[in-house]
């Protein structure tokens, strides 16, 4: 890889076609001279209009918190083209978006699925219109003095679960007070990044921390 320095531009293979002008009998004749530039010495490279480039190693960093930023420099004394790499922390503000997406995915995950006596149940939008129509139907069947019996309802796994009625009301009621849970925590924990005046307060807000 080399530098052009006219165009400053890389140029990403070695040879260099340059336009040169013969002289015969007819006349001035266009034709090219063929470089190869990793062979021309310094000197040579410069005339032509090339620098040799020089990168740096990248360095390690925090992808979360922190951002690489390439910096490029033609140093003419040298006719080096040196690439570097620089290591800055993200504003307080960029820190605070990515933690809210951060909180966005673990709310959406936990609306997904949620723990019941040792079971996990998915409990996406799908699964609560489902849920609710199963106990809209069984305290429909008692105040009719129905009698309902056990309910199979599958979990996770696709394992099915016997419910009894009254114990499947209690199922539905803890679906609805869990979601309650997860969005009231998802927003309390929104605010608490929001009002966030520094990374120490920000790298303290975890939700698993907030059980």
């Amino acid at each position: 890889m080399f530098y052009d320095i006219k165009n400053k531009s890389l140029k990403y293979d070695e040879i260099f076609l340059k336009d040169v002008k013969l002289q015969s009998e007819e006349g001035e004749i266009d034709t090219q001279d063929t470089y190869f530039l990793s062979a021309c010495d310094d000197k040579l490279l410069k005339e032509l209009g090339f620098a040799r480039v020089q990168e740096e190693k990248i360095p390690s960093f925090d992808e979360k918190t922190q951002e690489l930023h390439q910096i490029q420099n033609y140093d003419e004394k040298n006719n080096l083209y040196v690439i570097s790499y620089e290591v800055k922390e993200k504003s307080l503000e960029e820190l605070k978006e990515l933690k809210l997406e951060e909180l966005k995915a673990i709310k959406e995950e936990k609306l997904l699925f949620m723990p019941y006596k040792n079971t996990i149940f998915q409990i996406d939008t799908d699964a609560k219109i489902n849920i609710s129509g199963k106990v809209s139907e069984i305290m429909l069947a008692q105040l009719n003095q129905k009698t309902l019996e056990n309910i199979n309802w599958i979990d996770k796994n696709n394992q099915i679960i016997i419910f009894g009625a009254s114990e499947f009301l209690e199922f539905g009621t803890s679906i609805a007070k869990y979601t309650e849970e997860v969005i009231f925590k998802n927003d309390s924990l929104r605010n608490e990044v929001k009002n966030a005046s520094s990374l120490e307060e920000l790298k303290k807000i975890q939700w698993e921390n907030k059980e």
